[in-house]
């Protein structure tokens, strides 16, 4: 028999398998009985089906080889592009170039992540709200060059979402990290030799990147060793060069990561009837408490001075204005609060504070122990704009309350995922170090500098949805009509 009339042959018969499911057979009574009538063995007739699109269509055909390679090589350019961070004229990000201009090869991905298509489609409708709050009446002045580059990063950031989930499908999620890192390391370099402090303002990210998707790619037991060696090491380097927070952020890891390689080395049964959900809250006290308990550990450890003196001195005074390390760590929330009472709706991107803004935030700022005679609060916080110190609180000051719903969104997806992943044991160091920082920058951290790694965050911590179309289904076994009779066919 010819290629041409055996292919012919085997799409009949794969079409005869979707009549006998749409008949209410099983996929396996299906083959069955059509491999029988025709002289096929169903062991056969399965494996084309599986290889088929399932609608009894011929299979797919899937790139070459060729075009793989090419398809990962723009993967890789773009994902380094991303975590570059460079931006034309301080306005426009080359990562927004790149992500939309492949949006048409990206965006037919964002259907297998739930929640993705959500946050790309409120992005806009923030920055819009965002623009409207420049144009009312009474509203404030605005730096048009700071409005300009705020939308635009933000819009460009979003897109890139949807450009590391396509990515995802070409790549490892250790590959993704590591090219990004990659992008990210070269770009902080030249910044360095002049910062006052290079690890925890230019290499803490690119280098956690690059050290733990190194790390995951060793196989075995000794790949989870490899893992916990490495976040030892990130630890011992952040208490060196006073990046508090990612020392407790390691800790906590490596406390999850642990947890999973006990459960995974032990049987767990699971109770007749036990409700789906158990499983995901027990994941969210377990976190809970490891997080207050770490916390507490460190801060007695700081306040001690085991972890050097200088460390001590700043803490103690944390404490002594605020009573707490973090109340006195990041006391723009108090500022921020009272603007939000003041004036409820925002600014708008690119807004200049007014005097009376200032005089608003220091009322918070006394609270905590910050003096009104304040270097900080003058030439940063409200020194030509709002900086609030706060993902969730700039995105407020920036595109008023649908920029709090976006960044609520992208915080409920990163905490559900997490929980997911760490439930069912596989979840990675990589994503749970990332999914924990972005939490933390969504409550502490800047939105022009962090929201980077938030987003990134959140396109490697999303997991996929599976094929929920229903003919791939199971289906309840079902009595098949043998009278039915399918011409006997070679196969090719």
């Amino acid at each position: 028999m010819s290629r041409g009339r055996a292919a012919g042959a085997r799409e009949h018969l794969l079409r005869q398998v979707r009549a006998e499911l749409d008949g209410g057979a099983s996929t396996r009574q299906a083959c069955r009985h059509v491999g029988a009538l025709a002289g096929v063995h169903p062991t056969t007739l399965l494996t084309w089906w599986r290889a088929s699109d399932r609608t009894g269509e011929p299979p797919r055909t899937g790139p070459s080889e060729r075009e793989l390679l090419a398809l990962r090589l723009v993967a890789l350019a773009g994902l380094a592009v991303l975590g570059a961070d460079v931006a034309l004229g301080d306005v426009l990000p080359t990562a927004g170039v790149v992500a939309a201009g492949l949006a048409p090869v990206w965006a037919g991905s964002l259907a297998r992540f739930p929640g993705a298509r959500a946050v790309l489609l409120l992005a806009p409708v923030a920055i819009a709200s965002g623009l409207l709050l420049t144009a009312l009446p009474g509203a404030h002045d605005v730096e048009l060059r700071y409005t300009v580059a705020t939308c635009t990063r933000t819009l460009s950031l979003v897109l890139g979402v949807g450009f590391v989930l396509w990515c995802r499908g070409l790549l490892r999620v250790e590959t993704v990290a590591l090219a990004y890192g990659a992008g990210a390391l070269l770009a902080a370099a030249p910044h360095v030799p002049g910062s006052p402090n290079a690890w925890k303002y230019q290499l803490a990210l690119p280098v956690t990147l690059v050290v733990l998707g190194l790390a995951q790619r060793v196989p075995g037991p000794a790949g989870s060793a490899v893992v916990l060696v490495a976040l030892a090491g990130l630890g011992a380097v952040s208490v060196v060069r006073d990046y508090r927070s990612l020392l407790g952020f390691t800790a906590l890891t490596a406390v999850v990561v642990g947890w999973q390689l006990v459960r995974a080395g032990r049987r767990v049964r699971r109770r007749p009837g036990r409700a789906p959900l158990a499983p995901w809250l027990a994941t969210g006290v377990l976190l809970a408490l490891a997080g207050v308990v770490l916390y507490r550990a460190a801060e007695q450890l700081l306040l001690s001075g085991l972890l050097g003196r200088e460390l001590q001195l700043r803490s103690q005074a944390q404490v002594q204005a605020a009573g707490s390390l973090l109340a006195g760590g990041r006391p723009e929330w108090a500022g921020t609060w009272r603007l939000v009472q003041d004036t409820p709706a925002g600014f708008g991107p690119g807004a200049v504070p007014r005097p009376h803004d200032v005089t608003v935030a220091r009322e918070g700022l006394a609270t905590v122990g910050i003096g009104p005679d304040n270097g900080y609060v003058d030439h940063y916080m409200f020194g030509g704009q709002f900086r609030l110190h706060s993902t969730v609180a700039d995105a407020w000051s920036n595109f008023g309350w649908a920029g709090v719903a976006l960044t609520l969104l992208v915080g409920g997806l990163i905490v559900h995922a997490l929980l997911t992943r760490v439930a069912a044991g596989t979840a990675s160091a990589l994503v749970v170090l990332l999914g924990l920082r972005a939490l933390w920058d969504l409550a502490v951290g800047p939105m022009y500098s962090d929201l980077p790694e938030v987003l990134l965050a959140l396109a490697l911590v999303l997991r996929a949805r599976p094929d929920l179309r229903r003919w791939a289904r199971p289906r309840p076994p079902t009595r098949v009509d043998l009278r039915r009779r399918v011409p006997a066919a070679v196969a090719g």
